[in-house]
């Protein structure tokens, strides 16, 4: 029987995680909460989001909405209607007109999420819609590019992007060719150790 040798050059390098991190349901529910909704998650180009559309998506586990209104501005909000918990947007993508109205009770909001209408439904009398808007999560374009995050107070955004290498591109102009979604039955850590090991 032969004797295993290890090389001397990865004496420094640290042990691997251990098995759980990539298989234990609860390791994941905390990266979602310490990683995923504390920091900006890309979701989508802008040229990709045309005027008068509402899209949904999902971040770290929570059914969101992506809005841009007819003059272009972004929003996103919690795809949940304050009255029943009705999902707004039940469609991947649907056109937005000046009001997102559920199709439950028809409670309408405007763009910028504030409660415009209870339809048929008649509040009592100490009731505010200021106090019954939707949660909104934080939204940003950087060139382009949207970030969703859904912490009450976000980080910086433009640290973490390395913008000096990227200032001789024309981030804003540039659009989608081609996008390639595909469903992988892993863990996100295989996809992405796999996708930064320089082998590859």
């Amino acid at each position: 029987m032969t004797e295993h040798q290890t090389s001397p050059l990865l004496d420094h390098c640290p042990e691997t995680l251990p098995s759980e991190a990539y298989l234990d349901a609860n390791w994941f529910a905390e990266e979602e909460r310490r990683i995923w909704r504390r920091n900006w998650i890309y979701a989508g180009r802008l040229n990709d989001l045309p005027p008068g559309t509402m899209r949904r998506i999902a971040v770290a586990g929570q059914n969101l909405i992506l809005c841009r209104d007819a003059g272009g501005r972004v929003t996103a909000f919690h795809n949940t209607c304050r009255h029943r918990g009705a999902e707004l947007c039940a469609e991947a993508e649907r056109p937005l007109g000046r009001l997102i109205t559920c199709p439950y009770h028809a409670w309408a909001y405007d763009t910028s999420g504030r409660l415009i209408s209870t339809a048929y439904g008649t509040p009592t009398r100490d009731f505010d819609k200021a106090d019954h808007g939707l949660f909104r999560v934080h939204v940003r374009d950087w060139n382009g590019f949207l970030y969703i995050c859904l912490a009450d107070t976000p980080p910086a955004l433009a640290p973490d992007l390395g913008l000096q290498a990227l200032d001789n591109w024309p981030m804003r102009e540039l659009v989608t060719g081609h996008r390639l979604e595909t469903e992988v039955a892993c863990n996100w850590k295989i996809f992405w150790e796999n996708y930064n090991e320089c082998l590859h």
